[in-house]
């Protein structure tokens, strides 16, 4: 499975984003640092709305109709090719794509039938979620274990996979409760779901980096993205009337 080592961490990706950035990056001047701040005022933050939305350990995806929900302790992060997931010890992860498979196929064929090494056949059973049909097998590979789940929606089959050490009894009920919450979006809630952007807002009398922070619309590490977003630190001393950048929805 690929996507277990493949995939940068965090820090890892803003390290490079950073580097490539001052390959090309020229000193700006006041003026120029003015006139780009206020340009970012309302810009999308994040994932892109034609790809659906990470909230906390959910993910929805108004277009396509659906959303689910990670088990605790997750991250999620949404890519053009998959939504994937980890803990912050790496010892699980997950991830969830879709691919075509023909409505004549039975979801325990196509699992059985070598979509990824160390599939134990008999593991393989059909089962139904939301109201859709579905199948679950396990996998094993040298250092991981992989709980695997297909469900078909519309006219793709979406493919969840859970990944860790070693997949206990009561792990793998916290990774079917995580499968079991695949659903449909209600029109209305799909609606109500908008993109965060960031926002441009002075520094007032009162403002502390942790206090700006505070405001931050993201589910985790407030303070750590605000930081990268301005370019502070924790020991940055703020200015009263000093435009900075938030996220909000």
């Amino acid at each position: 499975m690929d996507f277990i080592s493949s995939h940068p961490s965090t820090p890892e990706r803003i390290a490079i984003a950073v580097a490539n950035a001052k390959q090309y990056a020229a000193a700006p001047t006041e003026r120029d640092h003015k006139e780009f701040i206020e340009a970012l005022d309302g810009l999308v933050y994040g994932d892109d709305p034609k790809e659906g939305y990470v909230r906390g350990r959910s993910f929805l995806h108004p277009n396509l109709g659906f959303t689910f929900t990670a088990p605790e302790g997750f991250s999620l992060e949404n890519t053009p090719q998959a939504v994937l997931g980890a803990t912050s010890s790496g010892k699980e992860a997950l991830r969830l794509d879709a691919v075509r498979v023909p409505a004549m196929t039975a979801l325990t064929s196509y699992l059985a039938s070598g979509w990824i090494d160390g599939v134990d056949r008999s593991s393989v059973q059909p089962l139904t979620i939301s109201g859709f049909p579905a199948a679950t097998a396990l996998a094993r590979g040298d250092q991981w274990s992989f709980r695997l789940y297909a469900i078909r929606f519309g006219s793709d089959v979406y493919r969840l996979v859970f990944a860790a050490r070693q997949i206990s009894p009561e792990r793998d009920q916290t990774f079917r409760a995580a499968a079991d919450s695949f659903r449909r979006v209600a029109v209305d809630e799909a609606k109500n779901v908008k993109p965060l952007r960031i926002s441009i807002v002075r520094v007032g009398l009162t403002d502390t980096v942790e206090r700006l922070a505070k405001k931050m619309a993201v589910p985790d590490k407030q303070m750590e993205r605000f930081l990268v977003l301005n370019g502070f630190d924790r020991d940055t001393k703020l200015k009263f009337g000093e435009k900075v950048k938030i996220v909000v929805e």
